[in-house]
């Protein structure tokens, strides 16, 4: 009687630095990457808000997806609801992922040539039932 219920999940240990999402070895590799392995690319200042950057991506991403998860009434996060925050949000694809179960809403943006006549005739129609005669 004395024990709870449900036991504690135990809490995922990430591969960086103490909280952090990406650890500074992990980034150096990258700007390696990315610069042709110039060394000490970055500055620390530099190096610190990329880490930070990358946090608060990943927190945000999260937060989006978990918000997805609860709308669906799912007790899971799934990885749907990051595919679509990702995709939605930041036009990231998942590789690997089929994304046929999200379909990607866009919102058509008229020319403004064609608003433009549209508010004519608009104006049109409000200046011809107005005649007096």
């Amino acid at each position: 009687m004395g024990q709870p219920v449900i036991s504690k999940i135990p809490s995922y240990q990430l591969e960086g630095e103490g909280e952090r999402v990406l650890n500074k070895r992990k980034l150096d590799e990258m700007v390696r990457q990315v610069t042709g392995g110039s060394e000490d690319a970055l500055t620390p200042e530099v190096e610190e808000a990329m880490l930070s950057l990358a946090d608060e991506f990943v927190d945000t991403v999260i937060t989006s997806a978990c918000k997805l998860a609860k709308l669906r009434e799912s007790t899971h996060l799934e990885i749907r609801d990051l595919q679509l925050v990702l995709e939605r949000n930041y036009n990231i694809r998942i590789p690997g992922y089929s994304s046929d179960e999200i379909r990607t809403v866009r919102r058509v943006h008229p020319a403004p040539g064609w608003t433009q006549k549209m508010n004519a005739v608009q104006a049109a129609k409000v200046m011809g039932g107005k005649t007096d005669i």
